[in-house]
């Protein structure tokens, strides 16, 4: 799967209120895997799970950084 489509599955799957509890109490990114899993859409690997995290806080920093030099 493409890093583009992995980033997009994990960000819908983590803004799903049905599991927003779960993932407010996880404590470990396996806890979280473990909740979106019980998703029916969600079919990241747990190695494509950790990309896709890797990229969103690569993204993240990346915004980061935009607005500390504005």
């Amino acid at each position: 799967m493409e890093l583009a489509e992995i980033e997009h599955m994990l960000l819908h799957a983590l803004t799903e209120e049905s599991v927003g509890e779960q993932l407010d109490g996880a404590k470990s990114q396996q806890e979280v895997y473990e909740a979106l899993q019980t998703l029916p859409y969600f079919t990241l690997t747990m190695e494509e799970f950790q990309q896709g995290i890797m990229a969103l806080k690569d993204q993240q920093a990346e915004v980061h950084e935009r607005e500390q030099e504005e």
